[in-house]
């Protein structure tokens, strides 16, 4: 009875100390919801993403494969193990149709069922006589009537009265034995003790689509299958056959299209249950395909992912922590004096501890029903983020569902924010009255990270990752994903941390240094105001680190988005050279192509010299197409050009020089030696025979304006074609020199060397507005064959929505905009609370004769300072940071990335308007603190002799 007076008590006084201090209240609730949210964010975006990815790949494969991933083909083969009697083979049947397909709690698109037997003597009777056919099993098929079309006669059904069987035999089987509906057939098995069947022929079937997904084998290697009822071979046949069944095989086709992240799991399970199970009932009997890869490719994605994630969102997890750890830290000071009185009083720690612990429990609670919907926005928001601060809320997100892994982790997230906010708690439980009033002077020494050099220790580290990026090549090498390493982000963490921490050593100094310059011509306002942030600094400290973090990271990461962005744009832009290419081949003039299947392989090839082997549309016919508003023609040919004693494999790239320029995005005049593409273009028009080549190749020998003669082949033809060099080129638009010397030159000028045209491609610009698959379309529509597309936007995206680097940047936007919220919240809060702790003192300062503007002057410039000080040092180190750790991101995109080159630089235009967000959020909160101050009454301060 007494522990529950007790229980009781404690949580009568934590809901009334709650409702006492509301305002840190709801400040500590925030910080919670944000910590469980963040939390329950990354698994939810990590399944949603992998679950996109998934349902791509249902769909790619059904494209390529004509089967989707999530299709079960189970198969029994007697050649492998034994022929089956039906008997053997019935309980699984009835085990598969009536229990565990319906059991996988998906929908089914087909279920087929197909038993035959061994190859079987078959006979024709006619006039007595039996002839010899071929041989063929007997068998049935079941679920896949409405996919055959019966050709001749009438599908064939069982009954008991008939002595003889009814059968279907494939169009193909009766074209090649020349059965035909009303024969009669004797099916006869071989052994040493041969049963016969008789059977007529009751139908001729087709398949009505060979294509069809629902077929499990393609529809042509069942052209020898005499297929009877079901019926009929589960009786007569079954009972006059021994050892009947030589292959049994279940082929079922399950949507995946509405599959969640929480049925993955469970999915995976009873597949695996069905598929021992089986194979304990007919052991042989193998799940040949099924989901199993695929689910585990999901859960494996799914870990790692959200793994990834919760690395770089470390560091705003820590934030949200360390705001929680202020609150707390606010909140036990302004009730420190109280914890001191009730400890003369005689109530254990462990009471106080208690009351609040269910504080935060209570806290805790609200948040958690609050934060999981907010972690569902956070993870819809990340699922169309684009970049860092750049979200496309038009685009088309992600589905998002609660789930268990989201609990958990919010959960983990809450239990780990109420531990750190309870130890403010633990502290000054350990304190007394006499601690208290000398806190309340001045701090009695500096804080523990201090005292042990922490922020030294730490840019240990940092300096030793930096020194490794700088003699390794950088963060990334090889193949790796860039956005799938965590020091991406936790190695500028670190310097960040290590460096806001040293500045939070050196700004008291330079405070204190700048106090006693203001008391040289004694100015009141800013030596009060430098006074005391330079001897009060707990009062500040804690708000002015989340200014400089939040600062930092956000500037390091706009840098680091920028250089990324900048790079991905620059090699996908120069990868296609135009904004789309249009892979297209022309009309075959009277035959076929060399090597496109169907041509005769040893038919002689006409002279191109003689007669057209290739027709072409106009390349101005492009323009009719919606959306196109340039077109010029590019071809890629294959040479080998004469250098010095020997010769050297280069790529021709013939190209209509008063068409290019207006399909080229970018052309940097460093590619073509410091030449613009416009006076490159008119070096072409001056030299019909001018080419401009690799710069590679002059070191061989070769001047500007040297011949260069170079054997291209085209399509099976060879000739020699002379070129005149005109100009040297390090890069070209679409083509990597990795591959081989560039030579660039007039196309038709290779035409009329080669004696015809020959297939190329056709590079465009377009309306952005008007959809890719919409501009193909009416390509085609004009008669031209485009075979491939390329395209600078579509490539743009599928790389934007990369579940690695989405999530990155999508982390990275949510921590800061939350992180920027805490930040601006924490300094309100802390610059009320200390304003209202310096009550006296500000009272004095008025009594003494210091005008009301002198005070609010004074508490102005305090705040401006802090602002300031955060701001430049929050700046300082991300860009520092930037500096030493962006230049070694060696990210690319392209078939080689890195080319073309693009140097990092400093997101100043980002961060123009991040600091004006900042500025005008504080604006606002140093005019809501001003009319909460408004109402403080100094002279009462000072009366009573406190202002907690």
């Amino acid at each position: 009875m007494r522990r529950m007076v007790a229980l009781i008590s404690v949580l009568t006084a934590a809901l009334k100390r709650l409702r006492a201090n509301l305002g840190l209240a709801l400040c500590a609730w925030l910080a919670a919801v944000i910590a469980v949210a963040l939390a329950a964010a990354v698994p939810a975006y990590a399944e949603a993403a992998s679950l996109r990815l998934l349902q791509d790949e249902i769909r790619q494969q059904e494209q390529r494969q004509g089967r989707s991933p999530f299709a079960l083909l189970l198969r029994y083969i007697g050649a492998w193990n034994t022929p089956l009697e039906w008997e053997r083979v019935a309980p699984a049947d009835d085990y598969l149709r009536h229990e565990s397909i319906p059991g996988l709690d998906l929908p089914i698109t087909s279920f087929a069922r197909h038993v035959r037997t061994a190859p079987l003597r078959i006979f024709l009777a006619a006039d007595g006589d039996a002839v010899f056919l071929k041989n063929a099993p007997l068998g049935f098929i079941s679920g896949l009537d409405d996919r055959m079309h019966i050709v001749d006669g009438q599908m064939p059904t069982s009954s008991a009265d008939d002595a003889m069987l009814a059968v279907m035999i494939a169009r193909a089987f009766a074209d090649e034995t020349g059965v035909n509906v009303g024969d009669t057939l004797s099916i006869i098995a071989p052994g040493t003790r041969p049963a016969t069947l008789q059977a007529r022929v009751a139908a001729i079937w087709a398949p009505v689509n060979r294509s069809d997904p629902a077929w499990f084998f393609p529809p042509d290697t069942l052209n020898d299958l005499i297929l009877v009822p079901e019926a009929s071979f589960t009786d007569p046949v079954a009972g006059t056959l021994r050892n009947e069944v030589d292959q049994a095989l279940w082929f079922v086709r399950l949507s995946g299209e509405g599959v969640t992240g929480a049925q993955v799991s469970p999915l995976l399970s009873r597949v695996e249950s069905v598929r021992a199970r089986v194979n304990s009932l007919i052991p042989g009997l193998r799940l040949e395909q099924g989901p199993a890869e695929a689910l585990r490719r999901y859960q494996d994605r799914v870990a790692s992912l959200t793994t990834q994630l919760f690395v770089f969102s470390a560091p705003i997890l820590a934030l949200t922590l360390y705001f929680a750890t202020l609150v707390a830290a606010l909140l036990v000071r302004r009730q420190s004096s109280e914890i001191a009185l009730m400890k003369s009083r005689g109530v254990r720690s462990a009471q106080i501890l208690g009351m609040y612990l269910v504080e935060w429990v209570i806290i805790g609670g609200v948040a958690l029903a609050a934060g999981l919907p907010l972690g569902l926005a956070f993870a819809s928001v990340m699922s169309r983020v684009r970049s860092f601060l750049e979200v496309d809320l038009s685009g088309a997100g992600v589905p998002l569902s609660p789930g268990a892994q989201s609990l958990t982790f919010a959960l983990v997230v809450l239990v780990i924010t109420v531990g750190a906010s309870l130890t403010p708690a633990f502290v000054a439980t350990r304190r007394t009255l006499v601690d208290e009033q000398q806190q309340a002077a001045r701090a009695a020494r500096p804080p523990l990270w201090q005292r042990a050099y922490l922020d030294l220790l730490l840019l240990i580290p940092a300096a030793y990752g930096v020194y490794q990026l700088q003699i390794g090549g950088g963060l990334f090498q090889g193949n790796a994903d860039p956005f799938s390493n965590p020091l991406l982000v936790l190695t500028p963490a670190l310097l960040c941390f290590a460096l806001g921490l040293l500045a939070l050593r050196l700004i008291p100094l330079i405070l204190e240094g700048l106090a006693r310059l203001a008391a040289l011509p004694a100015w009141i306002a800013p030596l009060v105001t430098l006074r005391a942030l330079a001897r009060q600094t707990d009062n500040y400290r804690g708000a002015l680190l989340l200014l400089i973090l939040t600062l930092s990271l956000a500037t390091y990461s706009a840098t680091m988005a920028d250089t990324l962005d900048g790079a991905m744009r620059t090699e996908l832009t120069y990868q296609v050279g135009a904004m789309t290419q249009l892979f297209e081949t022309g009309e075959s003039a009277g035959q076929a192509r060399p090597g496109q299947p169907g041509s005769p392989p040893q038919q002689p090839r006409p002279d191109i010299r003689e007669e057209a082997r290739f027709l072409f549309v106009p390349v101005s016919e492009h323009l009719q197409a919606p959306g196109v508003q340039a077109a010029a023609r590019v071809g890629r040919y294959e040479a080998f050009v004469s250098v010095g004693a020997g010769s050297r494999q280069a790529q021709v790239i013939g190209i209509d020089r008063t068409d290019f320029p207006k399909v080229i995005t970018r052309f940097d005049r460093a590619w073509g030696g410091g030449e613009s593409l416009g006076g490159l273009m008119n070096l072409l028009a001056r030299y019909p025979n001018g080419a401009l080549v690799s710069r590679d190749l002059l070191g061989d020998g070769l001047r500007i304006g040297d011949a260069l003669p170079a054997t291209l082949r085209l399509y099976g033809d060879q000739r020699e074609v002379r070129f005149r060099i005109v100009a040297a080129i390090d890069l070209w638009p679409g083509v990597y020199p990795q591959d081989g010397p560039i030579i660039v030159a007039n196309l038709n000028y290779i035409f009329d060397e080669m004696g015809g045209q020959y297939p190329y491609d056709v590079w465009i610009t377009r309306n952005q507005a008007v959809p890719i698959d919409e501009v193909v379309a009416g390509v085609r529509g004009q008669g031209i064959p485009v075979i491939d597309v390329l395209d600078v936007a579509t490539l743009i995206a599928r790389e934007q929505s990369r579940p690695q680097r989405q999530g990155l940047f999508g982390v990275l936007t949510i921590g800061f905009l939350t992180a920027g919220v805490l930040t601006l919240l924490g300094f309100l809060v802390a610059g009320f609370i200390t304003a209202r702790r310096r009550a006296i003192e500000l009272g004095m300062l008025r009594a003494l004769g210091l005008s009301e503007s002198g005070v609010a002057a004074a508490l102005l410039l305090e705040q401006l300072l802090l602002i300031g000080a955060g701001l430049a040092a929050g700046s300082g180190i991300g860009a520092l940071a930037a500096l030493l750790i962006v230049p070694f991101m060696q990210v690319g995109v392209g078939p080689y990335p890195g080319v073309p080159a693009y140097p990092p630089r400093l997101a100043w235009e980002s961060m123009a308007g991040i600091y004006a967000a900042f500025g005008a959020t504080l604006t606002l909160s140093l005019l809501a603190l001003g009319a909460s101050l408004a109402r403080v009454r100094l002279f009462q301060a000072v009366k009573l002799g406190d202002a907690n």
